[in-house]
């Protein structure tokens, strides 16, 4: 009897370290930018336990290319040497 209680105390250990939903890869929270926004407020809200997590590192890479892109996707001024003559 007390094997068995050691072994179902192991067991709920074991269940609570398992993750609350199914793990997204970045190409997801790149193509969900609402869950991706949700998932990144939920790991700064509980940097502890979910800081690390698969789905916290991804939705921050997602993040990060996000805003990346952004940055670079500023138009560029026209050229001063197409009209020297405008200078």
């Amino acid at each position: 009897m007390r094997r068995l209680g050691f072994l179902g105390l192991i067991a709920l250990t074991l269940a609570g370290c398992n993750p609350a939903g199914p793990a997204h890869d970045k190409a997801y929270y790149l193509a969900h930018a609402d869950e991706r926004g949700a998932m990144l407020e939920r790991c700064r809200n509980d940097p502890g336990s979910l800081g690390k997590s698969s789905n916290c590192v991804n939705a921050l890479a997602a993040a990060g290319e996000v805003e990346s892109n952004r940055f670079w996707d500023v138009k560029k001024p026209r050229s001063r040497v197409e009209n020297p003559s405008g200078l």
